[in-house]
């Protein structure tokens, strides 16, 4: 299982991961981090504890890559936070990079919203902010972070939610997605 999330910015914005989150990504075989760390600390903190996957967002000061692409189960996935994009989430400027990139999917950040798109044959997964705080037009929300199974050429994807006033864990979004059946739309 691949554990994403993005947009923590820790410390400035707040003090930490939900810890149930935390423990999603120690069950992971991967964790990406699509950028906005805030603090190369905190970026170091993951990349020792979780072997973090993470790409530079438009609050990292600090020298790391702006994107990153990996191979998981027959699958590949590009890394790239979105800051430049405009309007932000652009998803034809997002399919574009990821057809740069030559992956399948792209995994980015920066919105703070949670997304599941798909576009010019190429998916687009946003985990939304991992400590719910908000962005550029995006208002604070409950932290999210996604869960992504891969299996026959096909994604589960989880959107898993913190409750900001009960603290419950929730699944707001579930889709399955064929990759062949979407990249042959191209």
């Amino acid at each position: 299982m691949i554990a994403v999330i993005s947009d923590s910015h820790i410390p400035d914005r707040t003090d930490s991961i939900p810890e149930e989150f935390q423990l999603k990504m120690k069950d992971a075989d991967k964790v990406v981090h699509c950028g906005d760390f805030e603090s190369e600390k905190v970026y170091r903190r993951l990349s020792q504890n979780y072997g973090l996957i993470g790409v530079k967002g438009n609050c990292d000061y600090f020298d790391i890559e702006s994107s990153q692409k990996f191979t998981w189960k027959q699958v590949d996935f590009g890394v790239y936070h979105g800051a430049g994009i405009h309007p932000r989430g652009h998803h034809p400027t997002l399919a574009k990079t990821a057809r740069q990139l030559g992956v399948d999917v792209l995994l980015h950040g920066h919105t703070h919203q949670q997304e599941i798109a798909e576009h010019d044959g190429k998916i687009l997964l946003n985990p939304g902010s991992c400590t719910g705080v908000g962005g550029g037009s995006s208002k604070t929300k409950d932290p999210s972070m996604m869960k992504i199974k891969v299996r026959d050429r096909k994604l589960e994807v989880e959107v898993v939610n913190k409750d900001r006033e009960s603290g419950d864990i929730y699944t707001s979004s579930e889709k399955i997605l064929n990759i062949d059946s979407i990249s042959d739309k191209e």
